[in-house]
């Protein structure tokens, strides 16, 4: 199975009006045997199998799902199955988990709902709602943190923002692609507030503070550097956010209103110095 294939099961079907609306929310269209969904030039494509209608997606299921479930119960009682195939870039993977999210929130949590990817593993119930990503490819339980997951959103950020530096000053440009980058954008300064809770939360700030300071000079780098302004344009959904999280402001960083001052670990904002 290919690692970008994520895969739902659950007990229940999903009544028509309840699926309808969420593709709705999506703006999917209609394929006759499936949807697909776009969002910045990303897709993804999805298709519902009712399994007693359907023996050869339950038999993978079973194969999936036999080494990780140990219920057997489990598993024969599953009625229902999501294939959801993302495009082969960054945005769709972070784009097809936002509607698994989405599909979860309407399901009856008391009944077993797993869902599967290639990439990242298998997970059950409570741990979907609290997926989220460790890098453009996997995601983890935020629950369950550890220096093993903040190293590695950490060397993706450093990956990503290093990417856009690159594709600015040696190939000149965004190719024509500023919407998906602007999405990937949001997605990495999601991470980036991410990965100021989870430091605190496994009370570790001083094992990680001088690879997250690297990373918030690249950030402020690529700022400067960026003529189109997509670091700016990224943040346009969340300037709601403490102005200790300045990635969401870029704005005001561009206009000195707010200066960041990334290894002294402080902003100043209207004159207010406040820690980050």
């Amino acid at each position: 199975m290919s690692q970008t294939n994520i895969v739902m099961y659950m007990e229940e079907e999903l009544s028509t009006e309840k699926l309808e609306n969420i593709l709705l929310e999506f703006n999917a269209k209609n394929q006759i045997s499936s949807w697909a969904m776009e969002r910045s030039n990303s897709w993804i494509w999805v298709k519902y199998y009712i399994l007693k209608h359907h023996d050869e997606i339950r038999d993978i299921w079973c194969d999936i799902s036999k080494d990780m479930v140990k219920d057997v119960e489990q598993t024969t009682n599953v009625k229902t199955a999501f294939f959801i195939q993302p495009s082969r870039d960054r945005n769709a993977v972070f784009f097809a988990l936002s509607f698994c999210k989405e599909i979860y929130t309407i399901l009856d949590t008391n009944k077993n709902v797993f869902l599967y990817h290639g990439a990242s593993g298998f997970f059950a119930n409570e741990e979907i709602a609290n997926l989220q990503f460790m890098n453009t490819q996997q995601f983890y339980d935020s629950r369950f943190a550890n220096n093993a997951i903040v190293e590695s959103i950490i060397e993706c950020l450093n990956n990503e923002v290093t990417g856009g530096i690159e594709c600015v000053e040696e190939e000149g440009g965004w190719d024509g692609e500023e919407l998906q980058y602007i999405d990937l954008f949001r997605n990495l300064f999601k991470m980036r507030e991410q990965l100021q809770v989870l430091v605190k939360s496994i009370n570790n700030t001083a094992l990680f503070n001088a690879k997250i300071i690297d990373i918030d000079k690249l950030i402020l780098r690529l700022l400067d550097i960026d003529d189109e302004k997509l670091l700016i344009s990224a943040g346009d959904q969340n300037r709601d956010y403490p102005i200790n999280s300045w990635w969401w402001h870029l704005d005001q960083v561009k206009s000195g209103v707010l200066k960041v001052h990334v290894e002294e670990g402080f902003v100043i904002y209207q004159g207010q110095i406040v820690l980050i």
